[in-house]
């Protein structure tokens, strides 16, 4: 949502494709997985489609890149998979489960086919510069909880491994299923952020809802459907699942900032300034920032921290 500001808003670099000339490609992405004896089957399946989901990512990856370079366009790795797995449509799955001799355990082997549409990467290259390193940056911290969680469940693996009694198995099956939701949780706001590159917010509202439900504690859901209640206007509600993203997530300063364009949205002008300074301590070099609270004070008619901040966000080469 950042640089969401009517009177802010800048275009992106255009890249445009003609239907005509759109190319579909399939990739294919093989990973399996070992299911634990405390795990089911369901988890296990969507634990490994989502391993070999990230193969295909990684596949279609290689030709969204070069896309990109034929068109002369500068695009980080991070844009890369981001963009891949934002637009990659899964249109088959496969499940191969080979039992394990302890006779308790499966590996389940999860074989993903899916699309991608050079159309989808014209559509999101013509994406405002700010609204796609948002994205990046959403995605970058769905990834990383992620890689935490599967971390955890190594730890779990190997810790019933080594359990000599009934007892840590019972803990460790505890722990098991409070990971298993926080894996559906995941799954649900990879969902949400597909819907949201695609547009289609009450879709994304409903998978952000869902991921609240098995993690109540994540403050991605909360940012993400925060964002989305703003897009739909209705920024009392942005508001409030803005402040418990803040609360989960302190150290996030485009949540302060999304926060203060939902109170400028609601005249609220002096709450706005408030947070458009904290996200100035978090990012001192946001233009983009200090160039809004300047309009706050402006409203507050507060001129001599207007012309201040003002002078600071062209200084830091704010051109809006």
């Amino acid at each position: 949502m950042k640089k969401f500001l009517a009177a802010l808003l800048t275009a992106g670099t255009l890249f445009t494709c003609a239907t005509a000339d759109a190319e579909v490609r399939t990739y294919t992405g093989t990973d399996e997985y070992i299911m634990s004896e405390f795990e089911t089957i369901d988890i296990a399946k969507q634990r490994a489609k989502q391993k070999a989901e990230r193969v295909a990512v990684e596949s279609a990856g290689v030709f969204v890149e070069s896309t990109t370079e034929v068109s002369n366009l500068m695009v980080t790795k991070d844009e890369i998979f981001t963009m891949a797995g934002g637009i990659l449509k899964v249109v088959d799955v496969q499940y191969q489960l080979t039992p394990l001799d302890d006779g308790k355990s499966l590996i389940v082997r999860a074989t993903v086919k899916a699309d991608i549409d050079s159309d989808d990467v014209a559509k999101w290259l013509n994406r405002a510069p700010g609204e796609r390193s948002e994205l990046v940056a959403q995605n970058k911290e769905l990834q990383a909880a992620i890689d935490a969680q599967d971390k955890q469940i190594a730890d779990l693996k190997a810790r019933l491994a080594a359990a000599e009694n009934n007892q840590d198995k019972a803990q460790i099956s505890q722990q098991f299923a409070a990971e298993n939701k926080i894996f559906q949780a995941n799954q649900k706001l990879e969902d949400a952020l597909k819907f949201y590159y695609a547009g289609n917010l009450n879709a994304a509202l409903q998978s952000c809802a869902q991921a609240v439900e098995f993690n109540p504690n994540t403050a991605l859901a909360y940012s993400l459907r925060g964002t989305i209640y703003y897009q739909l206007g209705q920024y009392q509600n942005a508001i409030t699942d803005l402040t418990k993203a803040a609360a989960f997530n302190p150290s996030d300063e485009k949540i302060f900032y999304n926060r203060a364009l939902s109170y400028i949205k609601l005249q609220d002008y002096r709450s706005a300034a408030m947070d458009f300074t904290t996200a100035i301590q978090l990012n001192p070099n946001d233009a983009d920032a200090w160039y809004n609270r300047a309009l706050c004070w402006q409203r507050l008619q507060n001129i001599p921290q207007f012309n201040a901040d003002l002078q600071k966000a062209r200084a830091l080469g704010y051109g809006g």
